[in-house]
């Protein structure tokens, strides 16, 4: 009961850290600049391959990130500092950059080229899943707690399951260029990303500090 209630909680924790950073509303403005032109049952396919394209990604840094740092010698409590610190730093940068201009949308719009070929990259890597992306799944990755089989396991269910909300729902708003543009006003997309960016921030120092408690603990007792 406990590894289910711990999973639970993973699921909105990660999707909360990831859809901020994402920004799927936000990005999907700037698609749309780019893809317009597209007829809409095209852009449904694509849509759907680009949330694919993200959940196999992150999936993928959540898994094996841990295990990568590892190999080169980093200790977990440094990854959850280091990791906890660059998420943090992360929604810091958030809440105070400025909106991108749209001229290289134009450009790419005006250049034409297979749709196919640019699914992955670049609409997936790096406008969707970039490094910021990527470091809070491989973060969460190497903050999961140690325990029984069943809790690890439950908690990496509970990390593929708001990886995959956070997939599913970019797809919904990539799908859906055409109605969020006609919905959301630039002001609202940036009010709404400078929230969850604050919630990316706190979820950031929450990680940090039990990775700096964590370093606290091994040299008091190496010292003991």
């Amino acid at each position: 009961m406990d590894s289910l209630s711990t999973a639970l909680k993973v699921v909105p924790a990660i999707f909360v850290a990831l859809f901020p950073i994402i920004n799927p509303i936000g990005v999907a403005l700037v698609l749309y600049q780019m893809t317009g032109h597209i007829d809409h049952k095209t852009w449904i396919s694509a849509s759907r391959k680009i949330a694919l394209y993200v959940f196999l990604m992150l999936s993928a840094f959540l898994l094996f990130g841990g295990a990568i740092l590892n190999f080169f010698g980093v200790s977990i409590p440094l990854v959850q500092l280091s990791g906890g610190l660059v998420v943090a730093s992360i929604g810091w940068g958030l809440l105070n950059r400025e909106e991108p201009e749209a001229s290289s949308a134009d450009h790419d719009r005006r250049s034409g080229g297979s749709l196919e070929g640019k699914l992955f990259y670049p609409y997936t890597f790096p406008m969707t899943v970039g490094p910021g992306s990527l470091a809070v799944a491989m973060t969460f990755g190497a903050h999961v707690d140690s325990g029984s089989q069943l809790h690890v396991t439950m908690q990496f269910v509970g990390a593929f399951v708001g990886i995959l909300a956070t997939a599913v729902v970019t797809g919904i708003c990539y799908a859906r260029l055409k109605w969020i543009t006609e919905r959301f006003s630039p002001a609202g997309v940036q009010a709404l990303a400078r929230i969850l960016a604050f919630f990316l921030f706190c979820i950031g120092v929450g990680i940090a500090w039990e990775g700096w408690s964590a370093l606290n603990a091994q040299i008091s007792h190496g010292g003991g």
